[in-house]
């Protein structure tokens, strides 16, 4: 492969990886329009998903695309949209030679687009850099093929593995460093999962801060079985702000009123457990449209969640002290070592360090 296609198609991810985690639920995808060596125009999809990046590119460029070189991080679309499908624009303008990174998974597209170019006497160049688009949009890939929202676990631990006192009395075991970067993994998700016992505990204001200044309200999903959310709690009082989603078994007055208050409110019924199935609410989250979610909870929950498998990436803050037995687990009977994990990066933020992992 010559190098500068290489080159064209490595800046075409830079553009993406630049805008991830605004486009959910779709992917991020850069888009470079090249001729003669030199780049035209350059497009990543736009925040509301339209217009695509292939489409933003080939408005740039105009009439220049004639006989020109597109570099793609995947499949153009082949669905139509106000001025057609990807695909069609990308003809009508002449493109002659086309190199896509990874052909897309949604099934209205899947490989038809590549054909058509094909077809259609267009030079196409298919699985250039394709680990780069299947890294970058791995929560679209896996929550397409799982029918689940692609599932993020943040937490943060003393160094015996526990998450909290005895009695929850301090707030913050991870130092402020560490908490700002943080907020960057939530930045980076598409909603928040928490538990009601996490909202009557913490009282979490679940916001996105920056210099301690608010910037950013992302959807918020609680799971609470019995509806014992308190009115007082902190993620109402801006609930105008963002979009509150609330599983429950109940139909009580309690309901009308949240509900009332703006929240959506997704019933379902008990399992033979007395509980709310994961899987259920899982596939209700997807169904919502939210391919992308960042857990926020307690241990029980962590623990949950991977007994059914629900868990696909890990975000760990150790700190460098003891809590000591009587603290609260970030595990119920497991064992942290004993989890089938891949470590994918490690940072030091002064005295606390970070590992970001892939759950096998």
């Amino acid at each position: 492969m010559n190098s500068s296609h290489i080159k064209f198609i490595n800046q075409a991810h830079n553009i993406a990886s630049r805008h991830f985690g605004s486009t959910f639920p779709n992917p991020v995808v850069g888009c470079i329009i090249a001729k003669n060596n030199k780049i035209i125009s350059k497009g990543v999809t736009s925040k509301s998903g339209r217009p695509h990046a292939e489409e933003v590119a080939l408005k740039k460029a105009g009439t220049k695309a004639k006989g020109a070189s597109m570099y793609v991080t995947l499949e153009p679309c082949f669905h139509n949209s106000i001025n057609g499908s990807c695909s069609d624009q990308i003809l009508r303008a002449g493109i002659k030679e086309i190199f896509i990174s990874s052909t897309d998974p949604d099934k209205r597209t899947n490989g038809k687009s590549i054909k058509k170019f094909k077809l259609n006497k267009i030079v196409t160049n298919t699985g250039i850099q394709k680990k780069k688009t299947l890294e970058l949009n791995k929560f679209f890939f896996i929550s397409l093929k799982t029918r689940k929202p692609y599932t993020k676990v943040k937490m943060a631990i003393s160094n015996d593995e526990k998450i909290a006192w005895h009695d929850y009395s301090s707030k913050w075991i991870s130092n402020s460093v560490s908490r700002i970067f943080a907020h960057k993994i939530r930045e980076k998700s598409q909603a928040i999962l928490t538990t009601s016992k996490t909202i009557i505990k913490d009282n979490p204001r679940l916001t996105i801060r920056k210099k301690n200044k608010e910037t950013k309200h992302l959807p918020i999903i609680v799971i609470d079985r019995n509806l014992k959310i308190p009115f007082e709690a902190k993620i109402l009082k801006d609930r105008y702000r963002k979009r509150i989603i609330i599983f429950t078994s109940k139909k009580n007055n309690k309901m009308k009123k949240l509900k009332q208050l703006g929240c959506e409110i997704e019933i379902l019924k008990k399992n033979k457990n007395g509980m709310l199935s994961l899987n259920k609410i899982f596939y209700r989250i997807y169904k919502l449209k939210i391919r992308d979610v960042l857990v926020e909870a307690g241990g029980i929950f962590f623990t949950n969640l991977l007994k059914n498998n629900l868990v696909n990436e890990f975000h760990l803050f150790r700190a460098n002290f003891n809590i000591g037995k009587n603290g609260k687990p970030m595990l119920i009977k497991k064992q942290f070592s004993k989890l089938n994990l891949s470590l994918i990066n490690k940072k030091k933020f002064r005295n606390n360090f970070y590992y970001k992992y892939y759950i096998r």
